[in-house]
C-alpha cells in the first residue's frame, strides 16, 4: 500500500495537468480509449499500472526507461487489440 501511494504521488507530481479531467477509470477503460489520450495521460495510466503491479520488496524507484519501454509495449498491444480492457492487458503484460 505505501508503495501505491509513493506512486500516485509521483505521478500526480509529474503531471499536473491531469488534474484538470477529473478522474481516470482504468477499470473500464479500453486499448483504444487508452491509445487516444494525450502523451501525459498515457504516462499517468503506464505509471498508475506499473505501482500497482510493483512488489511491496521491489526497489522504490520510478524508472523511466522502464516507464517508456511499458508505455510502448502498451501502445503496440493496444493497436493490436482496440477492445481489450486496460486491466487484462496490464495483467498480460505487467503480471509476473
Amino acid at each position: 500500500m505505501k508503495l501505491r501511494t509513493i506512486f500516485a504521488l509521483t505521478a500526480a507530481v509529474m503531471i499536473p495537468t491531469a488534474a484538470n479531467s477529473q478522474q481516470i477509470d482504468v477499470s473500464s477503460m479500453t486499448c483504444q480509449q487508452f491509445v487516444q489520450n494525450d502523451e501525459a495521460k498515457i504516462n499517468l495510466i503506464v505509471a498508475w499500472f506499473l505501482g500497482f503491479y510493483t512488489d511491496e520488496q521491489d526497489p522504490q524507484v520510478l524508472d523511466m526507461s522502464s516507464l517508456n519501454k511499458t508505455r510502448d509495449r502498451f501502445i503496440t498491444f493496444c493497436k493490436q487489440q482496440p477492445n481489450f480492457k486496460m486491466t487484462a492487458a496490464a495483467e498480460g503484460l505487467l503480471d509476473k
